[in-house]
């Protein structure tokens, strides 16, 4: 039972968790929401396009790049997405090889690279976004900076998430594999 008298462990603390909790609850809801709607929209494209094109034989020349552009912003959130349930893929050997401490201290490393790379893509991002700020995309006539705008809001949003779950990364008592 945790010590309500401890300044560490006290109410304010438990309310500051249970907010942030709740912020990250409400963003990962809301990140899986939109990239329900974009993968069912790309779905819904591609399914238009062969059936206009197989059945109606016309063609919709505008719908692959339109998907393309969702499919860029569908990886992007998707890539925040698995960054707050911390499941990006990663070599676990070493992870598994050490003390709980030494864990901890590899996973705070990880996040530490996960946030470093995050927020230089970030920057990268919007450099070729300022860069692309006048272009239009061949068919549709959008700025293409609406879709470098997802490396941004992806690599923005894993930097948020990998931060706000970063307590959450704690390793715990997990026997290394013994065939390693």
């Amino acid at each position: 039972m945790t010590d309500l008298s401890d300044p560490a462990t006290g109410p304010a603390q438990h309310d500051a968790t249970g907010r942030l909790g709740a912020l990250v609850s409400g963003l990962t809801a809301a990140l899986k929401a939109l990239s329900v709607a974009l993968l069912a929209s790309y779905f819904a494209l591609v399914l238009l396009q062969v059936l206009f094109r197989y059945v109606l034989n016309e063609s919709l020349f505008w719908a692959e790049e339109l998907v393309r552009g969702l499919m860029v912003w569908g990886v992007m959130i998707g890539s925040a997405l698995v960054a707050a349930s911390r499941g990006h893929i990663r070599v676990e050997m070493l992870e598994l090889m050490l003390p709980p401490g030494g864990r901890r201290v590899v996973v705070w490393i990880c996040d530490a690279l996960t946030i470093a790379f995050s927020l230089i893509l970030l920057v990268a991002s919007i450099q070729l976004m300022d860069r692309s700020w006048l272009q239009q995309s061949p068919i549709l006539e959008v700025p293409k900076w609406t879709v470098y705008m997802a490396v941004a809001a992806g690599a923005g949003l894993e930097a948020l998430l990998t931060l706000l779950t970063w307590r959450r990364a704690t390793p715990g008592n997990t026997k290394a594999d013994p065939t390693i």
